[in-house]
């Protein structure tokens, strides 16, 4: 088979494998293991806050000499609002399309690929994870506990999410709010409940002001972002109440994103103020510091010498926060982020192809530059 063929035929396996967020993830895992004979292979396993079993993996190739790190995640958001069956990667024109084509499953193929296409020594060693896009557990376990990444003190690392084949230097990071107003449950008729919407409404109020501010005050804006400004971004959950039920659990959950040039304190202390006045349980869970080199750092450099393009920063967020602890991180790698997340998800096949050979040359000359 030829490289074209292996990676499609790895995508086409990896997006057969129901890998939500929700679900036991040991069975991706299974697949990827099949494709790393020969390697070193560090676990790393852990139950979710639900009681799921989760996997992690750290490899190395033994006869390997470089130090860079191809990374990724192996989990995917809700198949909602798929009309295609999302488990079926289904070639339509130049595209192939399936759950997680993009986000991550089709990058990740393709830097296995690349990776078992080089010669032993320069092979990258490779970290794939479970949970980023319900909290980032994995890493976090990963970052914490791998011995294989404390003995041989990764160089760099490559987080492969999709960045249509665009280098990142450098993106946001969040703080996840999580605000409870509690009340009592009753047949609405009654009068004998107490909505606990009612008790999150001027605490809303605070947050819209807020998010107004941070979306129009040009001095807390960072001109190297699209958009430049902040995003604070809040959903309601009733869990499921009913119009003729009075709501006796609130919850209140914000998502803030912040560039390193912003101080999030701000933010922080105006949440926990009007969390606090109108008297609200109040949970607050902060990323990682933002992973943002400088345009002149050595690794930035050298990316660019070896893509061809000019390095930039997004406001989406990776688990480059996370493995910025260890090492200098860039974001590359294949498909849109466009695309992400939505029920039409897709790769263009041209470019899933294109990456195999840049994930191969970024193997073979990164540590050597």
């Amino acid at each position: 088979m030829t490289e074209q063929e292996k990676t499609l035929s790895l995508v086409q396996e990896l997006v057969a494998i129901d890998s939500r967020s929700q679900v036991a993830s040991t069975p991706v895992f299974d697949v990827v293991l099949a494709q790393l004979s020969g390697w070193k292979v560090e676990t790393i396993d852990y139950t979710d806050p639900a009681g799921t079993l989760k996997r992690n993996i750290v490899a190395r190739h033994p006869d390997s000499r470089s130090r860079v790190t191809f990374a990724g995640h192996l989990d995917t958001v809700s198949s909602t609002g798929w009309v295609r069956d999302p488990f079926c990667a289904t070639t339509e024109g130049e595209n192939l399309y399936g759950l997680g084509i993009s986000d991550m499953k089709g990058p990740i193929a393709s830097f296995l690929v690349a990776a078992n296409a080089t010669a032993a020594k320069n092979r990258p060693a490779i970290v794939l994870t479970s949970d980023e896009e319900a909290g980032k557990q994995g890493v976090r376990e990963v970052v914490a506990r791998s011995e294989t990444l404390k003995e041989f003190s990764p160089s760099c690392f490559v987080v492969a999410e999709p960045t249509n084949l665009k280098i990142l230097r450098g993106h946001r990071v969040d703080v996840a709010f999580t605000i409870n107003a509690k009340g009592i449950q009753a047949h609405s008729s009654t009068g004998k409940g107490l909505n606990a919407n009612m008790a999150l409404v001027p605490f809303l109020n605070d947050m819209r002001d807020l998010h107004l501010l941070l979306r129009t005050n040009p001095s807390l804006f960072d001109q190297q972002y699209d958009p430049p400004y902040c995003d604070l971004n809040f959903v309601i959950d009733n869990y499921g109440a009913f119009p003729n039920t009075t709501v006796g659990l609130a919850t209140c959950r914000i998502k803030f994103r912040y560039s390193k040039s912003f101080d999030p304190e701000f933010v922080i202390s105006r949440v926990r103020e009007s969390a606090e006045r109108h008297h609200l349980d109040l949970d607050i869970r902060p990323e990682a510091p933002p992973p943002e080199l400088p345009p002149d750092h050595p690794l930035v450099r050298q990316m660019e010498q070896l893509v061809g393009t000019t390095a930039g920063v997004a406001g989406l967020g990776t688990e480059a926060s996370e493995y910025s602890k260890l090492a200098p991180c860039v974001v590359f790698g294949p498909g849109d982020i466009e695309h992400a997340h939505k029920p039409t998800e897709y790769i263009a096949l041209a470019q899933l192809y294109q990456s195999i050979g840049l994930f191969k040359r970024l193997a073979l000359e990164l540590d050597s530059h």
